[in-house]
């Protein structure tokens, strides 16, 4: 039926590990028939190119790749400064697209169903998987992520587990959102109910704009979003924002005393990952409130302890998401309960991924998600 072309090392002068045929790409057909591919080649280097058609194994479900957003991580991956990409691989964890074909064992899924896509291939066996939390399974193994496969090409196989069905009103760039959403709905849930409380909201790239439409769904009083962009802070407006500041032009403390009666916010959740937006989350804060990280940006900031001691001040670090929380959010987009259409900056093809990752890499302008479509 098919046969193994070649294996990937996962790191330099480690054995080389056979889980990357799983990915689907090193698997041709016995025509061999070939797909197109955005391949990272090496740092600062794509290339759109053919590649060997992938072919599903068993409990894995073909897909054509309707559409793959490109994440803050693949950027950074295409610079070569975080060790998550090693070359050559295909990137791309954000997906959806149409199921073409189905491997022997498959049994729920079927041809021509629309699937937003479970990015993390868990074993279910390890002590993570049995406690619920695959996302941090042992033996993960995630699409689009160190030398696995991912979904910037025209086909992509995954296993049937990790496909959740769209309704067919659902546009597929919809659906690639699921992924990025599910992380800033993990983030929120940390703040547990926040209907009749204030909320600040610090970062307007694709997770914190996410993480207000996850806020403006659970009913908070008043959403306060922060940020240097003015042409974001007016994305944020339009998905629910009551109130939006740029500190770089106004007083960000002053404004936020104004706002809550000097009292400070309930939440602040801070999206973006440096020191001085994580003290400007921490500073809005009222007695005893409550700030969550989602940002992941810098390894090490400076914080104030004595205020976060003196003021009874809770952090919760919040990262990725889990299965029953991805399916969560699919079911959310399903029942049209929630609104992040706003964030899609452009639609693109396959063969201009290459120069819209220059353009987010030096130049992003008012570029917030861009999607790959196909």
């Amino acid at each position: 039926m098919t046969e193994n072309r070649s294996f990937l090392q996962r790191r330099f002068g480690q054995l080389i590990k056979e889980g990357n045929e799983a990915s689907g790409r090193m698997r041709k057909s016995e025509e061999g028939e070939s797909m197109k591919a955005i391949v990272y080649k090496e740092p600062n280097v794509l290339t759109y190119e053919e590649v060997p058609e992938v072919m599903p194994k068993a409990n894995e479900v073909k897909l054509r790749v309707k559409a793959c957003g490109i994440c803050g991580s693949d950027v950074h991956g295409y610079l070569g400064i975080t060790g998550r990409r090693l070359p050559p691989m295909i990137m791309g964890h954000e997906f959806a697209g149409e199921i073409v074909e189905t491997g022997e064992n498959v049994k729920e899924r079927r041809r021509g169903e629309r699937v937003a896509v479970y990015p993390v291939d868990f074993c279910g066996k390890c002590e993570m998987c049995k406690k619920g939390d695959v996302h941090l399974c042992l033996d993960k193994r995630a699409f689009g992520v160190l030398d696995v496969d991912g979904a910037f090409a025209e086909y992509i196989c995954v296993p049937e587990k990790c496909c959740f069905p769209i309704n067919d009103e659902i546009p597929y760039g919809i659906g690639s959102l699921v992924e990025p959403l599910a992380v800033a709905y993990r983030g929120v849930a940390h703040a547990k109910e926040l209907k009749g409380k204030t909320v600040l909201l610090v970062g307007t790239g694709t997770i914190g704009l996410l993480a207000l439409a996850c806020v403006k769904m659970k009913q908070a009083a008043k959403i306060i979003v922060s940020d240097l962009s003015d042409s974001r802070l007016r994305i944020a407006r339009e998905m629910g924002a009551d109130i939006t500041i740029n500190p770089g032009k106004e007083d960000f403390k002053a404004r936020i005393l104004e706002e809550t009666d000097g009292l400070g916010v309930d939440v602040a959740i801070e999206a973006v990952g440096a020191a001085a937006t994580v003290q400007q989350a921490m500073s809005a804060l009222k007695f005893a409130g409550t700030a969550i990280w989602i940002g992941n940006n810098k390894p090490m900031i400076e914080i104030n302890m004595q205020e976060i001691v003196t003021r009874e001040l809770v952090v919760h670090g919040s990262f990725l998401y889990g299965y029953e929380e991805f399916k969560t959010v699919v079911e959310l987009l399903n029942g049209d309960k929630i609104n992040v259409a706003p964030l899609i900056s452009a639609e693109i093809s396959l063969e201009e991924a290459p120069g819209y990752f220059e353009q987010l890499a030096h130049a992003p302008g008012n570029l917030i998600k861009v999607v790959v479509v196909g």
